[in-house]
């Protein structure tokens, strides 16, 4: 394509300002709306694999083969110790967290004259020292407030149910990993919230050693939640802990098979994608066509002149592509420098999705975990790039009938209109 063509074709978008403008408006809008809008949806759907990941699932979980259809204390991992440090030494392997759970009765270990009413509650044994990293059950509190040895720390909805408070006494009553029951008095360190809905509404959490105490557990856990560098490497990850001798008849689950609610409620983001570039194109599309069809109407007589001195239909063509193009490419810059700033702005400052829309509430529940609505944007350069493509498809098809209409024109008609 020649020179000359570009250089009239970008001449040609200043013979109607106002439509021209408006033409950029819409495709700027439609892009800004694709950058920003996604990099919200890309920062809230991280921030709840974050959650879901973190805390409570891991990127892949070992346990029982048979532990997630029963629960029962009795279904149990052996030679911890041994099947910790092999995981340990895997590259891939970043945090081996070992588990310990069970259901029990809890109720207030305080005298009192009137009876402590007991409510189902479910032990959490820890690492303590692994569940104060980032991510962790423990995340949240201070050093004052980490249980040590005869110590929990409660989900705050059990603390409230039981009328529990930090300081006093918890009473705990269940059965251990050989059916006989047991009981203990723990000290209340810390109540706590947490985005697992488990925790937040049952969770007793104590140390691994403690757990194990109580249930006749040593060197045993229910679950061992293993994370790597990346959720997006699970599988790979699970097919370096297969290799893993102590593990052969245990079964090792990626995140995405242990929480399938998570999965497809992640999945939505792609339908965002997918709606938010559909409003590119029908903005890019309704500004260029109608562009190119006014401006081709316009200067019939200007078409019809070029034909009669020789220029060929294919150069017609061409000057009405390069324009409606140079007018999507237009639009799509001052869209993506808009999207990206506003996006690259909140992404330190965070939006309050609850605040946005007048709740006080500050997170949603989605099966058994609490997201958070306070959310920090992700930029992510493939929209811009979507956008960059879409609208550049999308110019050229939409001027292609207003070309060919303009290629077609009889030059001594064209002249006479």
């Amino acid at each position: 394509m020649k020179w000359s063509t570009i250089r009239m074709g970008w001449r040609n978008l200043g013979r109607n300002r106002k439509r021209t403008l408006l033409a950029v408006g819409a495709i700027g809008l439609g892009q800004f709306t694709l950058v920003f809008v996604n990099s919200l949806m890309a920062g809230f759907f991280l921030d709840a694999l974050d959650t879901v990941t973190g805390p409570m699932v891991g990127h892949v979980q070992i346990h029982h083969a048979d532990w997630r259809e029963e629960r029962a204390v009795d279904l149990y991992l052996e030679n911890l110790s041994e099947t910790r440090e092999a995981l340990q030494t895997l590259p891939e392997v970043e945090k081996v967290s070992p588990r310990i759970y069970t259901a029990v009765l809890a109720a207030s270990g305080e005298k009192s004259d009137t009876p402590a009413l007991a409510d189902p509650g479910f032990i959490v044994g820890l690492d303590m020292a692994l569940e104060r990293d980032r991510g962790g059950l423990l995340e949240t509190l201070s050093d004052e407030q980490v249980p040590g040895d005869g110590e929990v720390a409660m989900g705050r909805v059990l603390a409230n149910r039981l009328g529990v408070e930090a300081g006093e006494l918890l009473a705990v009553i269940g059965q251990d990993a050989d059916g006989f029951p047991v009981s203990d008095l723990f000290t209340v360190k810390a109540v706590i919230d947490s985005n697992v809905e488990l925790v937040r509404s049952m969770g007793i959490l104590m140390s691994l050693e403690n757990a194990g105490e109580l249930l006749v557990m040593p060197d045993l856990a229910h679950e061992i939640i293993v994370h790597g560098a990346d959720f997006r490497d699970a599988d790979a990850l699970r097919a370096a802990i297969a290799d893993v001798v102590a593990l052969d008849a245990a079964e090792a689950l990626t995140w995405r098979e242990a929480a399938p609610e998570i999965v497809r409620f992640i999945e939505m983001k792609d339908w965002f994608d997918f709606i938010f570039l559909a409003i590119v194109f029908v903005a890019a599309a309704a500004g260029i066509a109608n562009t190119a069809m006014m401006s081709t109407f316009e200067r019939r007589h200007e078409f019809g002149m070029l034909l009669a001195v020789g220029a060929r239909p294919r150069r017609i063509i061409g000057m009405v592509l390069v324009e409606s193009v140079l007018l999507g490419l237009i639009g799509v810059l001052i869209g993506s420098i808009a999207g990206t700033a506003v996006a690259l702005i909140t992404s330190q400052t965070g939006i309050n999705y609850a605040a946005l829309g007048g709740s006080e509430v500050d997170a949603v529940a989605y099966g058994n975990y609490s997201i958070p609505l306070f959310v920090y944007p992700r930029f992510e350069l493939r929209h811009v790039v979507y956008g960059l493509v879409a609208v550049t498809f999308t110019s050229a098809l939409a001027a292609l009938w207003p070309a060919a209409l303009a290629a077609r024109l009889e030059p001594m008609e064209a002249m006479r209109t």
